[in-house]
């Protein structure tokens, strides 16, 4: 790819190289590679994200110096929840992407994908 094709807005967006073609009769490419994350994965994947609002709030907390103000009420969990699940797709990619790579550093990019959504729930909660 040069710098023309890559700015060319006539072209469709790709984020990423085309997905492999699936062989007739074999499974999907996904599976075929190694790609698929089992259920206890995502689980985690989603316990993180959920972390990393919670941990993204105490940080903003703590750089404004009222960490002793931390709690956690049931419709802030609820909010952060609903975040996570929205989140999840994003993680889930990057967590898929690294599957490779060392768990902390997958721990890591899921950590960092969930920091930015806190804002999104303090200001839907007005905190």
């Amino acid at each position: 790819m040069n710098l023309r094709s890559y700015f060319d807005l006539s072209q469709p967006v790709t984020f990423r190289a085309a997905a492999p073609t699936q062989p007739p009769g074999g499974p999907p490419p996904a599976v075929a590679s190694g790609q698929e994350m089992g259920f206890a994965w995502q689980v985690f994947t989603y316990f993180v994200l959920v972390f990393s609002i919670v941990a993204s709030r105490f940080l903003d907390l703590y750089r404004a110096g009222v960490a002793g103000t931390f709690h956690l009420d049931w419709a802030y969990l609820l909010f952060i929840s609903i975040a996570a699940l929205l989140a999840f797709p994003v993680a889930y990619d990057k967590a898929r992407l690294t599957r490779g790579q060392p768990v902390l550093l997958q721990i890591g990019l899921i950590f960092s994908a969930g920091m930015g959504w806190e804002k999104i729930v303090a200001t839907a909660v007005g905190k």
